[in-house]
């Protein structure tokens, strides 16, 4: 385990974690302390514990909309592998029809070019 000091709201606070995850920690106390300090910018001193539920929540706000986006997206993919799945089995129908019909021309040319040379 590793322990790491991040500052948020002025206030430094010793964190341990996982070895190797330091600067992901760092990151993330960085990312809820822009967010703390833009609402202290926004409703001014109103407390740690309300500034810290508020960051928390505009976070977590995130954080929602783009689990739905994610969802959304999925449902896309999906549909797009479905559609996929079906033009790929349209692609060999036509295939098959396609060689179905070379087939019966090269016949006919054949038949055509035995009677020229008959």
């Amino acid at each position: 385990m590793s322990k790491v000091s991040v500052s948020i709201n002025n206030r430094t606070v010793q964190l341990e974690c996982d070895d190797g995850e330091e600067h992901r920690l760092k990151e993330l106390a960085s990312y809820f302390s822009r967010h703390v300090d833009q609402l202290q910018g926004r409703f001014g001193h109103i407390g740690d514990t309300r500034l810290f539920i508020m960051a928390g929540l505009t976070i977590s706000d995130k954080l929602s909309d783009a689990l739905t986006q994610i969802e959304e997206i999925q449902g896309e993919v999906s549909a797009l592998r479905r559609n996929s799945d079906e033009f790929k089995g349209d692609a060999k129908k036509i295939e098959d029809i396609i060689i179905q019909d070379i087939e019966t021309l090269a016949s006919k040319l054949e038949g055509i070019a035995k009677a020229l040379n008959s």
